[in-house]
């Protein structure tokens, strides 16, 4: 009607919202044209015939095309209002603009329109004049393949005949066996029992071939035939999902098999985006808050795990100063190791164990019972007093028992380290306290 303006006003299709740029439409619900907003788009929002896997534009309009302080939805505004009212008509489309006034608007469609007019858009090529007929080239259809009776591919189709269409064994397949004898005669009588029993034998074999239908549909259904295909989709799937996929194969009777792999690809992308927030909450916990950062963070954490290793190898070298046989043959486990590294084998030398400082036992329970040889002994094979004079007192009954003592017979009896023991038979042996051979 004339004084009033005609607004289009757009919804979303799953809020039932105003719309406002930037929105999404959607491609593959043409020509319905369906507007979504972008809290719905980000949750996945599905209604009607639109799924959330269809193809999608996002529709804005805040871009220049002639001027920079001119936006493309001003440049509509104006173009429409020209339209509707007319040229010279610069109040009304600085009414409807709101944010040029009339000067403006005159100023700028004189220069981009009339008097400096400037190819319009983009020219696109015209495609119809490039379409060249070509021939249909007709072909048997490999899917299921058809192999050779003889060849090995043929037999792990589990004896299906693509031709026929059919397996050469069927599921139970010696189930017409229980059913070759069974006959309704109208002239044989038999009694109630014996019908009633061959009528469960049909129902069985009825059931038998509704399974071997279920069996056949399933397998054609899915694809489960052509083994490459098979291999091929198994492979599709990323690897941080292979266990995830092994768990769900048994449910995919329960879905089409485009809708399962659909599922499947929706729990990768989930899984992605775990791994990604799991990324974007490590760095701002260490203070990184925008994007651009995060490359830099990267880098950096890269140089102090180098840094960590280095200061490692340090440390590990400096372990080995004190004892110049370890520290040369820990340069040579390093060389032999940058040597591997380059592809070349090589036997890694056996670092020698450092050997343990003695032990203090100053004021330790019956260190005043012992003499300065003991206190040696004592504190370098790591005993303490009290253990020793157990030990020895032992050592000694018994070998004024028996009047001889063998260091099997020692080691039987003291139940601690082998070597410690020989050394404390040795030093027994030499102060005199104890003798190997009988006197």
């Amino acid at each position: 009607m004339d004084g009033e303006e005609i607004v289009t006003v757009l919804r979303c299709g799953g809020c039932k919202e105003t719309v406002s740029e930037p929105y999404i439409v959607c491609v593959d619900c043409r020509p319905a044209q369906v507007q979504i907003c972008l809290q719905c788009f980000s949750k996945g929002t599905q209604f009607g015939s639109h799924e959330s896997d269809h193809a999608y534009t996002i529709l804005r309009n805040d871009f220049a095309l002639f001027e920079n302080n001119w936006t493309a939805s001003e440049e509509t505004v104006l173009l429409d209002t020209l339209s509707d009212c007319g040229y010279g008509n610069w109040s009304d489309a600085a009414q409807r603009l709101r944010t040029k006034n009339k000067e403006e608007c005159k100023r700028h469609y004189n220069q981009s329109y009339i008097n400096g007019a400037i190819p319009v858009l983009p020219q696109f090529p015209d495609w119809s004049q490039q379409v060249y007929p070509q021939p249909l080239v007709y072909k048997l259809c490999d899917d299921p393949p058809r192999f050779p009776d003889s060849s090995v591919l043929h037999q792990e189709m589990g004896g299906y005949m693509a031709a026929r269409g059919d397996f050469n064994i069927e599921y139970d397949n010696f189930q017409e066996l229980e059913i070759q004898s069974i006959s309704f005669d109208e002239d044989e009588e038999i009694d109630e029992l014996e019908e009633r029993l061959q009528l469960a034998v049909l129902d069985v074999y009825l059931r038998c071939l509704k399974q071997r239908g279920r069996r056949k549909m399933i397998v054609r259904k899915y694809g489960l035939i052509n083994l490459s295909k098979v291999q091929s989709s198994n492979r599709m799937y990323a690897h941080s999902i292979t266990d995830v996929v092994d768990k769900l194969r048994v449910f995919m009777r329960l879905l089409s098999p485009l809708e399962y792999d659909k599922f499947l690809k929706g729990v990768h992308v989930e899984k992605e985006l775990r791994l990604q927030i799991k990324r974007l909450q490590e760095c701002r916990q260490n203070g990184i808050i925008h994007i651009r950062n995060t490359n830099i963070y990267k880098t950096l954490k890269k140089r102090r795990q180098v840094t960590k290793t280095q200061i490692n190898l340090l440390s590990e070298i400096l372990g080995h100063m004190n004892d110049n046989k370890a520290c040369q043959t820990w340069l040579q486990r390093q060389v032999v190791l940058n040597t591997i590294s380059k592809g070349v084998t090589a036997p890694l030398p056996v670092i020698p164990r450092r050997p343990a400082p003695p032990l203090d036992i100053v004021g330790l329970p019956g260190y005043d019972k012992l003499t300065e040889s003991e206190r040696e002994m004592c504190a370098s094979i790591r005993l303490v007093p009290d253990a020793y004079l157990e030990f020895r007192s032992v050592m000694t009954t018994e070998c004024a028992k028996a009047g001889s003592l063998k260091l099997s017979q020692a080691r039987n009896m003291i139940k601690i380290d082998v070597n410690k023991t020989r050394r404390l038979y040795d030093f027994l042996l030499s102060e005199g306290h104890i003798n190997k051979d009988p006197l």
